[in-house]
């Protein structure tokens, strides 16, 4: 009893940890995606009222493409965050995505700091959150906590590695396919900070999944935060993995007939733009909502959307695109670095046609 005390004051300290580190952070996504441009369409023929932002993603359509990614819960101020997260999905009709629930799983007295966004958000859609790790049972647990529309698997070895109390094992595979395959909502296999390949799109693929978050390096760095709290000062590895952007080009590039979403340091309506335009259906946003609902409250978060929102119905307007399927037909231009990378990848072809 005292050992599992003592593991779940661990996690709940790391936790709120998490959330001041990541507070605490620069910024470092600013043009993450500037090795990116369009070609501008002088002659639009379209008025705003016409643009249409809907999308489908998971098998359910939604307003816009905009995922309120997982960050929180499981200690106070947690919960303090989720019903601030919940009310902005509610203001916005956005999507919303939960911290890790292991630790309700193992403290139900814990689980009020999750389920409070299905309180705050009764008629949402709420993913659930948990190690790709996981047992079926769990993964069943997690869902029906939050009575949530899908379940998204974690893929954090590099954050693991990282941790002083991490994982060292990722036996993941027989785990992801069993969740996958034995419940009855769409799983989505989510990185967190490192990016994401084709070949490893492909491989959930197989074992059932619905889609993929490719959690790319560019927005909030776990490794980094990890480091931190052990107070290493140097870091190798503090820049490991691929950029949102390759990590998209690389997944959408490489025929995964998976769906994706982008997410790692999206930071406007224009990030949001080109994400899509590559063919992501589905943009997570985390950190900047974080920084708005705590320094600024609710409005400041419903706010931060709509001056997104707002952007990506410009950048439509400007590329004549009257919805998504209409911007991923539209052509884009590559740096030299992005295009080097295609070339490696041996994905020009793929892209060509952008």
């Amino acid at each position: 009893m005292n050992q599992t005390i003592t593991n779940r004051n661990v996690r709940q300290q790391r936790k709120d940890q998490h959330l001041e580190i990541a507070l605490s952070q620069s910024d470092s996504a600013a043009n993450l995606f500037k090795g990116i441009r369009f070609y501008p369409e002088a002659i639009p023929e379209l008025s705003q009222r016409e643009i249409d932002l809907s999308t489908k993603f998971c098998g359910m359509k939604f307003r816009a493409p905009i995922l309120i990614n997982a960050l929180t819960g499981g200690t106070r101020r947690g919960l303090a965050v989720n019903a601030r997260l919940a009310e902005v999905a509610k203001r916005t009709g956005l999507p919303l995505a939960v911290g890790s629930q292991k630790v309700a799983l193992d403290c139900p007295e814990v689980a009020p700091t999750f389920t409070i966004v299905r309180h705050v958000f009764p008629d949402g859609v709420i993913f659930a959150n948990l190690s790709a790790a996981s047992s079926v049972e769990d993964a069943r647990r997690a869902v029906a906590m939050l009575r949530a529309q899908g379940l998204q698997l974690h893929l954090n070895a590099a954050q693991e590695l990282a941790m002083a109390e991490g994982d060292r094992s990722f036996i993941w595979r027989d785990c992801i396919a069993a969740i996958a395959q034995n419940i009855s909502v769409p799983v989505i296999a989510k990185e967190v900070g490192c990016g994401m390949t084709g070949s490893t799109a492909k491989q959930v693929h197989k074992l059932g999944v619905a889609a993929v978050d490719v959690g790319g390096f560019g927005g909030t760095n776990f490794v980094a935060i990890e480091h931190f709290r052990r107070n290493f000062t140097k870091s190798s590895l503090i820049d490991w993995g691929l950029p949102t952007p390759l990590s998209l080009l690389d997944v959408l590039g490489s025929n995964t007939n998976i769906d994706v979403c982008a997410s790692g340091g999206i930071r406007s309506g224009l990030d949001i733009a080109k994400a899509l335009a590559l063919g992501a259906k589905m943009c997570g946003i985390a950190q900047p909502l974080l920084r708005e609902v705590t320094f600024g409250g609710v409005q400041a978060g419903v706010d931060y959307i709509h001056h997104c929102l707002a952007e990506l119905k410009t950048v439509m307007i400007l590329t004549g695109a009257r919805d998504i399927s209409s911007l991923q037909q539209k052509p884009l231009i590559f740096d030299s670095e992005i295009w080097a990378y295609l070339q490696q990848r041996q994905l020009t072809k793929a892209w060509i046609r952008k």
